[in-house]
């Protein structure tokens, strides 16, 4: 039959369209809902699969060692404290800390800046024969922690040396109201040889160092703290004594050798 003229063309329709026209609007309705449900579930499908494609990279980097918030904090008891980072970790029978680390901070503004490396307390060895600087670690005791230096590395002297110097701090902090500051003890023979290459004859010829022995000590090399004509230094060369504890003649002001900072137990 002929199209009236002006009248718009026929709208070609799917089986599903002809079905929705005649269908009652309640199946339509509940059709489109379906339909909607069906879409978000497979919507939501890909959402957490997407989410679990996200998560595997961390998960895999936590069992490789990488922080996570569920690893215990607990680890093995030591008796030795963790070292800063700003400390080189050495050979257990080594003090002396490599030359990148950080200086000793200084509160003497007028002592010139030290750019040598640093030298710190050796850890004793497991064992020795006993002679200057191979003295084994059942030898020695080591000090409590205020000893520590400004880097935590442990002090050790001779039994009776640190027992005296215990109560020698106890007067000290009774009459500063702080503790002593000791930069270092014992020395260990290797340690004799680095520092005697590295400060020539300033420092003792190896195997004849009163720290070889676990008999001296040196506080900060600060000399506005500790240095000649300080409180502190007339303090401890006046009483350290009683304890044991002297300033030997060759380190007093105007000897051949001075060091302020150096100390001996001879009792």
């Amino acid at each position: 039959m002929p199209r009236p003229r002006g009248a718009p063309p026929p709208t070609a329709q799917t089986p599903l369209v002809r079905t929705a026209t005649r269908a009652p609007r309640w199946v339509v309705v509940a059709v489109c809902l379906v339909l909607a449900g069906a879409t978000a579930g497979a919507i939501g499908l890909t959402l957490r699969a997407d989410a679990a494609r996200t998560a595997a990279p961390r998960a895999g980097a936590t069992a490789t060692g990488s922080p996570s918030t569920t690893q215990s904090s607990t680890v093995a008891p030591t008796t030795e404290p963790t070292r800063t980072p700003t400390k080189a970790a050495a050979a257990p029978s080594t003090g002396v800390a490599a030359a990148s680390a950080t200086p000793r901070p200084n509160p003497c503004p007028l002592d010139p800046p030290y750019a040598g490396p640093i030298f710190v307390t050796s850890t004793p060895a497991a064992s020795g024969d006993g002679s200057n600087g191979r003295l084994p670690a059942s030898a020695l005791a080591r000090l409590p922690s205020w000893a520590n230096d400004p880097m935590g590395t442990p002090q050790y002297l001779r039994p009776d040396a640190a027992a005296a110097l215990v109560r020698l701090n106890d007067a000290f902090r009774g009459r500063f109201g702080s503790t002593m500051d000791i930069d270092l003890t014992y020395r260990s023979y290797p340690d004799q040889v680095a520092i005697r290459a590295a400060l020539g004859t300033i420092a003792a010829k190896p195997g004849t160092s009163r720290h070889g022995t676990g008999n001296a000590l040196d506080v900060q090399e600060w000399s506005c703290i500790y240095g000649f004509g300080t409180e502190k230094r007339d303090w401890l060369v006046a009483n350290a004594p009683g304890f044991g504890w002297v300033s030997p003649s060759w380190a007093r002001e105007g000897a051949d050798n001075p060091e302020y900072w150096h100390y001996e137990y001879v009792a």
